[in-house]
């Protein structure tokens, strides 16, 4: 017996002394899609809206409380100080253009840009810059291709698309410190009057 209790007693001690099991996964992290990431931030903005508007709301009827209470309580002396001051229409129409600015934002067709853009892009084109202007409803694009005919087809293959406005051509500069000299092109494209591409 005691021979037993000493062996479930070195058992346990060196189960206990026995490093954690380690578990490493070389799987890569599956990527999350563009489309998803659009649309939380869709929802995001959209969040901040709908708290924007109710923050909002509940101190138009702070005011209008404050107001009763003050006239209700007119003949006593008023003990404390207001503090909310009534929404100026001034300001309110500055939020009011704050919050328009982000919906176009928002309602821009990204995913349709992007989808353009990376769809005709080739491998003698690399893609540098991105900048969106969504109050235009244009988006202004930085690349480098090969050379000034691998440029040219890259524009064309745009104009065929037919999902963003003919891209016009802001500038270009052929790049003589490289060997190779590539061509720095910008261009910029709108989306307001862009139809679906043909599936």
């Amino acid at each position: 017996m005691r021979k037993t209790a000493l062996r479930l007693w070195a058992h346990l001690q060196l189960w206990l002394h026995q490093a954690p099991r380690m578990e490493l996964e070389f799987a890569e992290p599956q990527r999350r899609s563009r489309a998803m990431a659009l649309y939380l931030l869709a929802g995001a903005a959209f969040v901040l809206a709908v708290v924007l508007w109710h923050s909002d709301q509940t101190e138009q009827e702070n005011v209008k409380l404050e107001a009763a209470l003050q006239v209700e309580g007119g003949g006593q002396k008023r003990e404390r100080k207001r503090t909310v001051d009534p929404i100026s229409s001034a300001d309110l129409d500055d939020k009011v253009r704050k919050a328009n600015r982000v919906i176009r934002q928002f309602a821009a067709p990204w995913e349709d840009v992007f989808g353009t853009i990376e769809s005709v892009n080739t491998d003698h084109v690399a893609l540098l810059s991105l900048e969106s202007d969504p109050a235009n409803g244009q988006v202004r694009v930085g690349a480098e291709a090969r050379n000034f005919k691998k440029m040219l087809e890259y524009l064309e293959r745009l104009r065929q698309d037919g999902r963003l406005s003919p891209a016009v051509l802001q500038s270009h500069q052929i790049m003589v410190d490289d060997p190779s000299h590539p061509v720095r092109f910008t261009f910029t494209a709108s989306w307001t009057s862009a139809k679906k591409a043909p599936k």
